[in-house]
């Protein structure tokens, strides 16, 4: 076994394990931390390299891309280094930094003096540090809104317009100002530069507003969404690798099916012209992938006419987003109506992923096959409980089939509504996105080969458009994990810090071309400096190591579900229906979206 020694002699040297050579697998990227540094460990074409651990781009965790033909992929924008050397295929001859290793029986080490060396030299995420201003601001001397006594600014806020307000007040305050619920102060951040650097010190130097993991963890979904610190390491690697590209690619003939089914349920509404509420059949197609590729359990809701398991998840968004914004805990002494129904919902989902656990555990049980390679991202998680691989707890598999199941139905669901909307208003749009799936797909009715899926330019362009203008995170709630400096403003421990994703993609658009608040796709298609500008800022899926772990999920379903709708049918709106509003329910989605499906064959 060849190693990139680059250590002098080893008894000169103080040297840190890094990882064990039985848990590393060809042609497979393993994640290390050692000092506070994160770190990959790479074997290929029998080698040992060992190499800092995020992306140099935006700080995604490098443990969770693929290696191809010597290769290693950043899933976060596709940045591929060489295995060997860590230099980058384009970007200016940018290479990864590669740490002496030395391989002691079973063991890989490396240098702990070159590691704390470099560590000292690269304190964000291997960028440099901001250069410290000359003039620094506290919270009180920013702008905002005026409140009034006690309460401050909270008679101002709805929860559900919440992004609105926000967004509001940045236009007349400016990119970073600051406002009160009650006793606790918020530091509203806007500018892309300051939103990116914050993204990328995640989670070291941020970490989610607390009151989301409370909450998260009342209802029993503290999953690797919400966890922080040790919790979330442990579960973090589990749910990337499940929902990897290989592990997408071996999936993807079940996604067809649930195309299928999907253009079965609309088929039918175009023949009785009824109009669709096109976001709760949205949310059936993504709870059905979504169960299907975590679970191994086909729930087929698109099939069934019944309310079925989102009416359950229905209430939870909207609960946890007023839970999360209340200034004081009131379901603890008493519960209003809602609450009551948040409990049932609860309840019921407890029972049905209890089943979905109970089922997988008596599966592997009568499987050793599945023990050894599980199939899902369930049997991972219980593969790895059960063998110590990640201590996880009853409660933490649990909360992450939860946080999965509800994550996936929601979100997705909420994009590709949005993306239908933007169809139906601009016709120019929607048939230039036909011309291309029929194309593409000449006779078949969707996207039935993987690769294929990556041949949609200008589909990739309306998504991304639709993600720019209509994100469904147009916020994002965090704290310092101390007093924090962000541009010139000392930001105190315990001050809830929101960003402002939306604004932000906005504000570079605007500076890279005219109309930054105009849907035009061709945007996302020029490779010039302009596009690449407003780029920056485009942040749907969040940035850095919290980048979100079902991107590629998320995306290979717009792809999937979106083609099918442009091949087989001309979307129109609803005549008579209420104008379509932005609804923030810790997502943003779609009030009074209703579509009308004609078949185009």
């Amino acid at each position: 076994m060849e190693v990139s020694t680059g250590i002098g002699n080893p008894r000169h040297h103080e040297t840190i394990v890094v990882a064990r050579m039985p848990e590393l697998v060809e042609d497979s990227v393993t994640a290390a931390q050692a000092e506070g540094v994160e770190l990959v460990v790479i074997r290929h074409a029998d080698a040992i390299t060992v190499f800092e651990g995020r992306c140099p781009h935006q700080g995604t965790l490098l443990s969770e891309g693929s290696i191809r033909d010597g290769v290693l992929t950043c899933r976060g924008h596709g940045w591929q280094f060489e295995c060997g050397s860590g230099c980058t295929q384009g970007h200016g001859g940018m290479r990864l930094q590669k740490f002496g290793t030395l391989l002691d029986g079973a063991d890989v080490r490396v240098d702990r003096d070159e590691l704390l060396k470099w560590k000292a030299t690269h304190a964000s995420a291997g960028t440099p540090p901001p250069t410290a201003p000359h003039a620094v601001r506290s919270l009180e001397q920013l702008p905002g809104p005026k409140g009034i006594p006690l309460l401050g600014n909270l008679l101002q806020l709805h929860p559900t317009k919440l992004h609105l307000t926000l967004e509001e007040w940045c236009r007349e305050f400016g990119p970073i100002y600051t406002y009160k619920l009650m006793h606790r102060p918020f530091v509203v951040i806007a500018d892309p530069e300051l939103v990116n650097q914050i993204l990328r010190d995640r989670p070291k130097t941020y970490r989610r507003w607390n009151a989301i993991e409370n909450i998260s963890k009342e209802v029993g979904m503290n999953g690797v969404f919400s966890a922080e610190g040790d919790a979330w390491r442990r579960q973090r690697s589990l749910v990337a690798q499940a929902l990897n590209p290989a592990h997408l690619r071996s999936f993807f003939p079940t996604m067809c099916k649930v195309t299928a089914r999907l253009k079965a349920r609309l088929d039918k509404a175009a023949r009785e012209h009824r109009t669709v509420d096109i976001q709760k059949d949205l949310m059936r197609y993504t709870v059905d992938v979504t169960t299907n590729i975590a679970l191994g359990y086909d729930m087929n809701t698109l099939e069934c006419e019944g309310d079925v398991i989102q009416r359950h998840l229905e209430w939870m968004f909207p609960m946890l987003n007023r839970r999360i914004n209340s200034p004081f805990p009131y379901w603890h002494y008493f519960k209003l109506s809602d609450d009551r129904e948040l409990d049932r919902a609860v309840k019921a989902l407890r029972e049905i992923v209890g089943g979905f656990i109970s089922d997988s555990r008596a599966r592997m049980a009568r499987s050793h096959e599945l023990a050894l390679r599980p199939a899902n991202f369930l049997e991972a998680l219980i593969v790895a409980q059960e063998d110590g691989v990640a201590p996880l707890t009853d409660d933490e598999v649990f909360a992450n089939v939860f946080t999965i199941l509800l994550a996936g139905e929601d979100t997705t669901a909420n994009t590709i509504a949005w993306m239908t909307d933007f169809m139906c208003r601009y016709p120019a749009v929607q048939r230039r996105m036909q011309d291309e799936v029929d194309s593409l797909l000449g006779q078949a009715a969707f996207v039935e080969e993987f690769g294929d899926t990556d041949r949609l330019a200008f589909l990739d362009a309306v998504a991304n458009e639709t993600m720019r203008l209509k994100p469904v995170a147009p916020l994002l709630a965090l704290e310092g994990n101390r007093d924090v400096m962000i541009g010139d403003v000392e930001v105190p421990v315990g001050t809830v810090i929101m960003l402002l994703m939306r604004h932000s993609a906005l504000v570079d658009a605007s500076a890279a071309a005219a109309g930054g608040d105009s849907f035009a796709p061709e945007r996302w298609l020029s490779g010039d400096d302009a596009a690449a500008r407003h780029r920056a800022g485009f942040v749907p899926f969040g940035s850095g190591p919290r980048l979100c772990p079902g991107r590629s999920l998320a995306l290979l379903e717009i792809r999937s579900a979106v083609a099918m709708i442009c091949r087989n049918f001309h979307l129109s709106e609803s005549a008579g229906a209420s104008p379509v509003e932005e609804v923030f329910s810790f997502s943003m989605m779609p009030r009074n979206l209703r579509v009308d499906f004609t078949a185009r064959h």
